[in-house]
């Protein structure tokens, strides 16, 4: 059977400073995302987990038209 060898001691502290800054970025990254959400969303808007098609509280009020059909409009 062989011995398991030991790391040599100059990787570890380079993986280890390569760990910590990936984390740190994925971080930093996700931290930006949540800000990116948040400016571009309207308040009182759900989140992106909310109900896909959830019913309106009010429905928009349609304009009403007095006489016939107009161009541009369906039967």
């Amino acid at each position: 059977m062989t011995a398991t060898q030991r790391p040599r001691p100059g990787r570890t502290w380079a993986a280890t400073a390569l760990r910590r800054a990936i984390g740190a970025l994925k971080l930093a990254n996700d931290e930006l995302l949540r800000a990116n959400e948040a400016i571009f969303r309207p308040a009182g808007a759900p989140g992106p987990g909310g109900p896909a098609a959830a019913p309106r509280a009010t429905p928009p009020a349609a304009p009403a038209k007095a006489g016939g059909g107009g161009a541009g409009q369906a039967a």
